[in-house]
């Protein structure tokens, strides 16, 4: 992945939307954990939009978030854990 950011930071993007599928049972740590860094390390917006509830075999954790430049997680920018939800933030 951090190919894909670095060019992306390179070509003075803004912003890293990260879609995925985090699931219950550990998922809401691992976003948590890898995209902060990711918001440091490149300088950049880091969005993560991910399910809730089933689909399919998996059941979707939730949480989707925005990190900012330096990665701090925009508090008002984090949806709920068990219910749908959408989330707005306006960026630099």
């Amino acid at each position: 992945m951090s190919i894909l950011v670095s060019r992306g930071a390179t070509d003075e993007c803004q912003v890293h939307p990260a879609g995925s599928l985090y699931g219950t049972g550990g998922g809401a740590e691992e976003p948590a954990a890898v995209y902060p860094g990711i918001a440091e390390r490149f300088g950049l917006y880091v969005v993560v939009a991910n399910h809730v509830g089933p689909a399919g075999e998996w059941t979707g954790c939730g949480r989707s978030a925005l990190w900012a430049p330096g990665g701090a997680l925009l508090a008002l920018a984090q949806a709920d854990a068990r219910m749908s939800m959408v989330v707005t933030a306006e960026v630099g």
